[in-house]
């Protein structure tokens, strides 16, 4: 319950963290059933949806980690 609603600035950052990698993980999981099933079905997009949504959680995930924090 105390991961939920983080009460210091320190927690929230490492809840925030903690969403992002997940993103990335599940993100990489489904790009790889996409290319999975774009290689071995005989429809060749049967796989692209799953590559699609991959794509897009992995990006989700890499999204705030190339921001640098302002020097105050």
């Amino acid at each position: 319950m105390d991961e939920e609603r983080p009460e210091t600035e320190a927690g929230a950052k490492a809840s925030a963290e903690k969403k992002r990698n997940e993103n990335v993980g599940v993100g990489v999981v489904f790009a790889l059933v996409g290319v999975a099933l774009f290689l071995t079905l005989d429809s060749p997009w049967a796989g692209v949806p799953m590559l699609v949504v991959g794509v897009v959680l992995v990006a989700l995930g890499m999204k705030g980690s190339r921001r640098r924090g302002a020097d105050d």
